[in-house]
């Protein structure tokens, strides 16, 4: 028979679920949509984000710094977060998850990334937030040609066009 401490126990553990799966989306829509209150509210005041093996920020400033210089040179970014799995031990929590980024240049040529994110998370005043993001497996592909902007969907297509996809 289930007691009420055992369905507490459940709810507490899919609702944990949800708020980790929750912290990687916001990571992206913070990212992505420039939205420092967002980017700023997923993180330990003491986390540490880790991009490649020779640069890892410390703390929300140097972290907000960081993404401040990435906004600077990309002038659009957007984030894919797939395969996110977590592990869940009390007030501490473990996760993984892979994403691939397609970000614009100045010059308007297009670059696609990626890897894999292994996340550190930890519940605060009942809050999970990430206490550590590292970057592992990273990719980044060639430029792809410029873009001046958005394709016209509704434009008819020619039958060189068709000849050439």
């Amino acid at each position: 028979m289930t007691t009420l401490q055992d369905l507490a126990a459940r709810l507490d553990r899919v609702e944990t679920e949800l708020a980790l799966h929750r912290l990687a989306h916001d990571y992206c829509v913070g990212a992505d949509h420039r939205d420092p209150v967002r980017w700023e509210a997923i993180w330990t005041a003491d986390a540490a984000w880790e991009t490649s093996s020779d640069q890892i920020f410390t703390g929300i400033e140097a972290i907000r710094a960081a993404v401040e210089q990435q906004w600077q040179a990309f002038p659009i970014m957007q984030h894919a977060t797939a395969n996110h799995t977590v592990e869940i031990d009390g007030a501490s929590a473990t996760g993984r998850s892979d994403v691939v980024v397609l970000a614009q240049l100045r010059n308007h040529r297009w670059i696609v990334g990626g890897g894999t994110y292994e996340d550190e998370y930890r519940r605060e005043g009942g809050i999970w937030r990430i206490a550590r993001r590292r970057v592992v497996h990273p990719f980044d592909l060639a430029p792809l040609a410029p873009s001046d902007g958005p394709v016209d969907v509704d434009a008819p297509v020619r039958a060189t066009e068709r000849s050439e996809s």
